[in-house]
């Protein structure tokens, strides 16, 4: 069973690039969630960067239940996929790929060379990128009074994860993600700040 738990990832793409010794290496980081976004994420980087030499990439994704796959796409076993991965694993980030795309330059750099141009475009494009945490949450349906709403905002809304949806019907309808390690207490709040009037379900659990 998957650990769910909190956990880091890019929140859209960023790009780096650098040329060595003529070769023009671009690292670019992106959001990858399943297996099925690889080769959507490189078919993308392909389209934009066409005829380069190769397209090197790692990819963590799963969330918690982390998967790798990684491709040297035709660079010398170990010198691209492990280094680009390393970056990815050291930041301790999960769905997230970065494709490293090279425009051979002519030169040959080596084992050591092409393990240090890897790595170093992989990094340079985790430092252009925004991070953001995925918090694990409880999901609640909270139905209460207009009354009561009064009661919610002031005690229980500073412990969702994110702004409350809430619906303004008969009564008040409130869906609220609430970090897990805050249920229980998220829950005797809500019962003791409307003197248990509120109904609340926990209608599943989910990344937000």
């Amino acid at each position: 069973m998957a650990l769910f738990a909190d956990y880091f990832t890019v929140s859209g793409i960023s790009e780096s690039e650098s040329r060595i010794k003529g070769s023009r290496f671009i690292g670019i980081a992106m959001p990858c969630e399943k297996d099925t976004d690889i080769q959507s994420n490189l078919s993308e980087v392909s389209r934009r960067y066409p005829n380069a030499t190769h397209y090197c990439y790692a990819a963590v994704y799963g969330g918690t239940n982390r998967t790798e796959k990684s491709s040297d796409n035709g660079e010398p076993s170990g010198t691209a996929a492990k280094p680009i991965l390393s970056v990815i694993k050291g930041r301790e980030l999960t769905d997230t790929m970065i494709v490293v795309v090279r425009y051979f330059g002519g030169t040959l750099l080596g084992t050591g060379g092409l393990v240090h141009a890897y790595t170093q475009s992989a990094s340079d494009s985790i430092e252009c990128a925004s991070i953001v945490k995925k918090s694990a949450c409880a999901i609640f349906r909270i139905t209460l009074s207009y009354a009561d709403l009064n009661a919610f905002n002031a005690k229980c809304r500073v412990m969702c994860a994110i702004p409350p949806e809430i619906n303004y019907e008969a009564a008040v309808t409130v869906t609220a993600a609430v970090p897990v390690g805050m249920a229980e207490e998220f829950s005797q709040l809500l019962a003791d700040s409307t003197e248990r009037r509120a109904h609340m379900e926990r209608i599943g659990d989910g990344y937000r």
